[in-house]
């Protein structure tokens, strides 16, 4: 197909959206990784908790903030939320909530909110 370019042609309409779209998806994946970095910062800690049925939470601690990821979860940063003991982060609505005093972690979902990864620990 021959480019005319003093003339917009369909095909060159078409190859200005599937490069937009391309930059588009590229710029957005990459920034909300740099987002989250510059926003919270460089993480304070980091820890792997072995749940039972075979189940594991990889952790990165933040000042107000966790990023768990999990199989089932995908990646979450959760916000720190008020508890009596031990450090508990949730989403807005509260159907995602990391609890995690000492060694050992839990996670529970929906609502009302289920235990979904039990008996976690990294030692």
């Amino acid at each position: 197909m021959k480019i005319i370019w003093n003339k917009v042609t369909k095909f060159s309409q078409f190859i200005a959206i599937v490069l937009f779209v391309i930059v588009f998806f590229v710029g957005f994946t990459l920034g909300r990784k740099v987002e989250n970095k510059s926003v919270l910062g460089s993480p304070t800690s980091s820890a792997v908790f072995k749940c039972s049925d075979n189940k594991v939470i990889y952790t990165e601690f933040y000042k107000n903030f966790v990023h768990i990821k999990t199989d089932k979860l995908g990646s979450k940063y959760l916000p720190q939320t008020i508890s009596a003991s031990g450090a508990r982060y949730a989403n807005e609505d509260e159907s995602i909530v990391f609890w995690n005093k000492g060694n050992t972690a839990f996670i529970t979902e929906g609502n009302p909110n289920t235990p979904t990864y039990m008996d976690c620990s990294n030692q």
